[in-house]
């Protein structure tokens, strides 16, 4: 199961350095604002090779989108191809900025 979780959430995955934080966006969006430390891994990226994300099976994946739709469906896949611990940034970037909360260029 895919678990959504909001800001404050992912800032207390982040302190305690158990989770890799993904962003399925396009270059494009990543290079307008993105959460620091994330790795830009575009959806279809992950569609056509799921190994570029198995490599981070033992953390908590946490994948963040625009607004959380894409994220979902790339966790959902994620799932079916044998991950587990798989977290969805609710409202995603959007969600992020909502909180006040920095984005890197």
């Amino acid at each position: 199961m895919v678990i959504n979780i909001v800001p404050d959430d992912l800032i207390e995955m982040v302190s305690s350095k158990d989770c890799v934080i993904i962003d399925v966006r396009e270059k494009f969006e990543y290079d307008s604002g993105h959460i620091k430390d994330s790795i830009l891994m575009p959806m279809y990226d992950i569609f056509k090779d799921v190994n570029l994300v198995k490599k981070y099976k033992d953390k908590k994946i946490v994948l963040v989108c625009s607004s959380g739709h894409r994220s979902y469906y790339t966790g959902k896949f994620l799932e079916e191809n044998g991950l587990k611990d798989i977290y969805n940034l609710y409202n995603g970037v959007y969600g992020w900025e909502m909180y006040d909360l920095p984005l890197e260029f």
